[in-house]
């Protein structure tokens, strides 16, 4: 999405009214009978949204306890966009250097809801435990081996349970630009989701 969040705070808005549209779409699904939004006539089957949470343990860090009550709104959002948002076209891609139960009980509920994992090369066996430990031993293992001389070579999970290696390609910052300008055209008009940046008429793709 454009315009992304630069606080919790307004992270936190943004996950809430995100949670309300899974359950609008919900609620939806059950009218018509369907299990999922995939189930649905072409003209009732709402756009797929794509949620990026990048350096996730920025959500969940408490340096004071004021910010336990926001901690904890944006726990429960991010579980339950984990939970229910998959089959109702809002799906989570989540990235951080550390996803561990250090950040709380609530990184590590929604970790467990993450089928798909990638996992670069590691500093410590901790930190691959982090991505990988609660899958497979091996994969487990098959990260720790990455060196520093196999640049973007990772260990991969598919939600089919499997493991395997990949490599991924190296994007620079101005490819990635030339590229979201080639296909900004084809950004649908998302208006219906309400969800506004603070600028009037403008809403967030």
């Amino acid at each position: 999405m454009g315009g992304s969040p630069s606080t919790r705070t307004e992270a936190a808005d943004l996950l809430a009214k995100l949670v309300q549209i899974t359950t609008d779409r919900m609620a939806l699904c059950r009218a018509s009978g369907a299990r999922s939004i995939w189930e649905l006539p072409d003209k009732l089957q709402p756009i797929p949204v794509i949620v990026l949470v990048d350096e996730v343990a920025e959500l969940y860090l408490m340096a004071t306890s004021a910010d336990k009550a926001e901690v904890g709104q944006v726990a429960t959002a991010l579980l339950r966009l984990g939970q229910l948002g998959a089959a109702l076209g809002v799906h989570l891609v989540i990235a951080g250097q550390r996803v561990g139960s250090d950040l709380g009980p609530g990184v590590t509920a929604v970790r467990a809801q993450l089928a798909g994992r990638v996992c670069h090369r590691v500093m410590d066996k901790g930190t691959a435990e982090m991505a990988l430990g609660d899958l497979d031993r091996d994969a487990l293992a098959a990260a720790q081996q990455i060196t520093t001389g196999q640049q973007g070579v990772a260990v991969a999970f598919g939600d089919d349970g499997g493991w395997m290696r990949a490599r991924s390609i190296l994007v620079t910052p101005d490819q990635a630009r030339r590229t979201a300008e080639k296909y900004a055209h084809l950004t649908p008009a998302l208006d219906r989701l309400g969800i506004s940046d603070g600028t009037e008429g403008v809403y967030l793709p």
